[in-house]
């Protein structure tokens, strides 16, 4: 085992400088007996950037196992090209965007941290407890992603509809706690659906903190919407929609093994490197692999394992993981500590992904072309 050649293809962020590092340290927590080359592929937004580092690895460095942090731009194109010159792959991403038209590949298997499942299967909880007004809550950048198409597939679905948006502009107002508290005020909503990440969660924690927003409105947030300070002074509910959370379950064993190496905490990132490098780790040692494409190809077709998230496993339909999402309440100690509380769980039964692959976009698709959380 010791020849086997992993490579690792990673993004780049300003915002999240610690992106790539956190995922890097999770797929090394799982001592793979393997030799690690790492190639960076900027923001994630250029295809062909991608395709070709994936040709160094593959060509110069004989390398056909790769594990890969990627973006959503013209990612088709990065799958078609690992099918057809059998490369093992295994992709991540955050799920920031709706996925329509991607289909399977073979020997591509995609674990993904599922932000627009966690949007839809909300969307879904709002209609099933009779939830119908909400209001929205952005940012500019956090705008131009799909989850609030994911959301808002899943209103349709019920036949419901959104009292009112509210976005902060790329340049605010220097009174935008004004026109925040104005906006969402003056609609019929009594939930706020949120989603900001990274500058613009700073902005938005520190505008709403001017405001009585929180405590006139129950607010559900992505979880890398949550900037604390803001959230810690709040008489009403504030819940956090995701597939995992580093506050549940503090003394599962992914966490304790991350902070006894690392001395901090597991991110999403984090995650996402140790669920991708722990099935490679059960696949190559498999007895019944001799770490070919073939071999190593049946192993994940059948594989089931445990893993921070549940049952580790690739739905043969789309050759993605499956995991259900969580309500998490936040609850605060002290005015300088909060964890959160798991109160739901939202069943995934995997057709809202299912749908959209197979599916071709409604329109001509928008938004940004970078990686969420690249910017």
């Amino acid at each position: 085992m010791s020849n086997i050649k992993v490579g690792v293809l990673y993004l780049q962020s300003k915002q999240y400088n610690e992106m790539s590092r956190d995922f890097i340290r999770g797929i090394k927590l799982n001592n793979l007996p393997v030799t690690f080359t790492m190639e960076s592929i900027g923001i994630g937004a250029n295809d062909r950037q991608i395709i070709e580092k994936i040709e160094k690895l593959h060509y110069q460095e004989d390398i056909n196992i790769i594990i890969g942090f990627f973006g959503h731009y013209n990612i088709k194109s990065v799958y078609e090209h690992a099918t057809n010159n059998e490369i093992l792959l295994i992709a991540s991403d955050l799920g920031a965007t709706m996925p329509y038209d991607i289909g399977k590949h073979e020997g591509v298997f995609i674990n993904s941290y599922g932000l627009n499942e966690s949007c839809y299967l909300l969307g879904q909880y709002f209609a099933k407890n009779k939830i119908n007004n909400i209001a929205t809550s952005s940012s500019y950048y956090d705008a131009g992603y799909g989850m609030l198409a994911a959301m808002e597939m899943a209103l349709k679905e019920n036949n419901l509809t959104f009292s009112g948006h509210y976005i902060t502009p790329f340049q605010p107002r220097e009174n935008e706690e004004f026109h925040m508290n104005q906006a969402i005020s003056s609609t019929e909503a009594n939930t706020v659906f949120g989603f900001h990440s990274g500058l613009y969660a700073e902005e938005h924690s520190d505008f709403i903190s001017k405001t009585n927003l929180l405590n006139e409105f129950t607010y559900y947030l992505t979880p890398f919407s949550v900037k604390k300070d803001a959230y810690l002074d709040n008489r009403n509910s504030i819940f956090i929609v995701g597939s995992w959370s580093e506050n549940d379950n503090i003394n599962s064993q992914f966490i304790r093994k991350y902070k006894k190496e690392y001395n901090s905490t597991p991110t999403a990132f984090s995650l996402l490197g140790y669920e991708n490098a722990l099935v490679l780790k059960t696949i190559i040692k498999s007895e019944n692999s001799d770490n070919s494409y073939t071999s190593l190809l049946n192993e994940m077709k059948k594989l089931n394992l445990e893993g921070p998230r549940g049952n580790i496993f690739f739905e043969e339909n789309t050759n993605r993981t499956l995991f259900n999402h969580y309500l998490y309440k936040m609850v605060a100690y002290d005015e300088s500590d909060f964890s959160y509380q798991k109160v739901e769980t939202l069943e995934n039964d995997g057709s809202f992904i299912q749908n959209v692959l197979f599916q071709e976009s409604p329109a001509q698709p928008g938004g940004w072309q970078n990686a969420y959380l690249c910017h």
